[in-house]
């Protein structure tokens, strides 16, 4: 049996632990002092399976697993020796490969499990493992726990922006329903001044006309007057149409109740509505649209802007030769580094509209602070236009 004879550079003597050079078969082609000592008391030995009496299987399947192994393995076995039986942690490297008319090679080092040494290096083993998959566990926690954070933030930022955008439609909305609005006021009025009223001129023209005519003339004309008088009714309707529907259905003054009552429908608000004066039989189209709008704006502005508020009057006081909307609610009212709004002043979109709506039918428009508290919108318009008049059948 060879002790130092190695075919590679390798003396076993280096090591102070059993050492041993084996073939994946069990067979000890070499071993140094060490060895020798403890598993050899006499004689020779010419195979290891012969010292391992107990899992014999377990130690072969171990040598097969280190022939094929780049990484040195470490099994528990248990050798007899001269002086008894004792327990090894066997590390296994590959000195040379399997080739297919020879096992491979081993070096097998042999470490008492009860070594103080062992135990101390593979105590420190654990502990520097456990250090590190605590450190990667921390790492994986502090990289999650970024990741949620930066979802957070980008879920808040796409949140308020979806906010942004809903409140900018809501504006574009409301603005187009003022636009749509003004334009079929204003669609309404220019047939009512222009082509209404040059309808209903040439309508007594052409009866006069008539009167005169006999025979032919007489029936041919009656014809034209009935087509007239048709035109006349149609441009009528499409004037009585352009104010809004329900005040062709309930009237002025129920109309803008109505429209009060809906917005305290929730509970919020308390409603008082008061009429004063008597209402005139028939009103211009333009101021009962105006002043209806003016109405609709300035409520929505209450659920909107004003704070706090308990209360709402609506009052509506016909005069003469005016009429009157004032709305007024309990809320806040103005910050204390905002001024009274007037015609002059810079306003949202809806205020403008409420003054443009106020300047086109002669009227006048006034926001401003409460006496007691909250905000005070006077609307005004003049009666002295004369009311639409019905074209004559």
């Amino acid at each position: 049996m060879m002790h130092l004879q190695l075919r590679h550079e390798l003396d076993l003597e280096t090591y102070f632990e059993p050492a041993i050079i084996a073939l994946s078969d069990g067979s000890i082609h070499a071993l140094n002092r060490a060895a020798s000592q403890v598993l050899v008391a006499s004689g020779s030995l010419s195979s290891l399976l012969d010292l391992c009496t107990s899992q014999i299987e377990t130690f072969r399947t171990y040598l097969l697993a280190c022939s094929g192994s780049r990484q040195p393995l470490i099994e528990k076995v248990r050798f007899d020796s001269p002086s008894g039986t004792t327990d090894y942690r066997c590390f296994g490297n590959v000195l040379v490969p399997r080739r297919k008319s020879r096992p491979a090679t081993l070096l097998l080092r042999l470490f008492p499990a009860l070594d103080a040494r062992f135990s101390a290096t593979a105590e420190r083993m654990k502990r520097l493992t456990a250090e590190r998959q605590r450190r990667f566990a921390m790492q994986q926690f502090d990289e999650l726990r970024s990741d949620r954070f930066r979802l957070v933030e980008q879920y808040c930022c796409v949140a308020e922006a979806l906010r942004v955008v809903e409140a900018r439609t809501h504006e574009l909305q409301d603005e187009l329903s003022h636009i749509r609005a003004d334009e079929r006021e204003r669609i309404a009025q220019d047939l009512h001044d222009h082509a209404g009223q040059e309808m209903a001129l040439v309508l007594v023209e052409l009866r006069e006309l008539q009167e005169r005519a006999r025979g032919l003339t007489r029936r041919r004309l009656d014809e034209i007057v009935a087509h007239v008088a048709g035109v006349g009714r149609k441009i009528h309707h499409a004037v009585v149409s352009g104010r809004p529907r329900i005040i062709e259905e309930l009237g002025f003054s129920r109309a803008i109740q109505t429209l009060a009552a809906s917005f305290a429908a929730d509970g919020r608000l308390g409603l008082i509505f008061r009429k004063r004066g008597a209402e005139p039989g028939l009103l211009p189209v333009a101021v009962e649209s105006a002043l209806y709008r003016v109405a609709q704006e300035a409520l929505t502005n209450v659920l909107k802007h004003a704070r706090g508020a308990r209360k709402l009057d609506v009052t509506l006081e016909f005069a003469g030769k005016s009429i009157s909307l004032t709305i007024a609610d309990d809320g806040a009212g103005f910050p204390p580094d905002e001024k009274p709004l007037d015609d002059a002043g810079p306003c949202g979109i809806g205020l403008r509209g409420m003054h443009q709506r106020m300047n086109d039918i002669g009227g006048t428009l006034k926001v401003g602070p409460r006496a007691s508290k909250g905000i005070v919108i006077t609307a005004v318009a003049p009666l002295s236009c004369e009311p639409p008049r019905s074209i004559p059948p």
